[in-house]
């Protein structure tokens, strides 16, 4: 009965280490970044970008060893702009949106990894900037886009990217590709978001 025993035994001594290093391997960071955001439309009249902020806190948490999950909810600028030469008219017309966003990121490997997952974005601030002169006369505005009965869609779309840790401060670059109309008017501009993001970021960490 001893020596039945005496394999069961040592096979329970060896699996309290590896129960702990399991456990110490599902951490949970927090995580603030903040950085730079270039904006494009995807409509191929709009040949301009626009460099805006990207700022955004969230929780990684990791599952497995090399693999995790991460939340965020930030704020992003995005928009485009495009060269007005018709009619006797020659000038820019730029497009800003500012978004509140979440984004939802598999986050696979270790100091260096890679993410990938959805974003989902509400906009708080949209303007239409017209910088024309025709025949010689400046005839520049701006509007926000309520008051141009502009309606914006739920920026949603997909993200991938991949980062960087350095201890507790790490660099992630991020691109996204949106999946619907920035607007919702038939005679609206056309074109879907699409960004690249360059982030830094601290993690502190939470548990683990």
């Amino acid at each position: 009965m001893g020596q039945r025993l005496a394999p069961l035994f040592c096979a329970f001594l060896l699996a309290i280490p590896a129960a702990n290093t399991l456990a110490q391997e599902r951490t949970t960071d927090l995580i603030l970044g903040a950085g730079a955001t270039m904006g494009f439309a995807t409509d191929e009249e709009a040949t301009e970008s626009r460099t805006g902020l990207n700022a955004a806190g969230g929780f990684s948490l990791r599952v497995i060893d090399m693999i995790g999950l991460r939340a965020e909810a930030g704020y992003i600028q995005k928009g485009a702009g495009a060269e007005i030469t018709e009619n006797g008219a020659a000038g820019d017309l730029s497009i800003e949106v500012d978004y509140v966003v979440l984004r939802g990121l598999l986050e696979i490997g270790g100091d260096f990894h890679i993410l990938a997952g959805a974003t989902m974005g509400r906009d708080f601030r949209c303007n239409v900037a017209i910088d024309v002169v025709v025949q010689g006369i400046d005839m520049s505005s701006e509007h926000t886009c309520d008051e141009m009965d502009l309606d914006r869609n739920t920026d949603l779309g997909v993200t991938a990217g991949a980062g960087y840790n350095l201890g507790p401060l790490g660099v992630t670059l991020l691109v996204t590709e949106g999946l619907n109309e920035i607007f919702a008017n038939d005679d609206a501009p056309d074109g879907r978001n699409r960004t690249i993001s360059l982030v830094g970021s601290v993690r502190i960490p939470l548990a683990g």
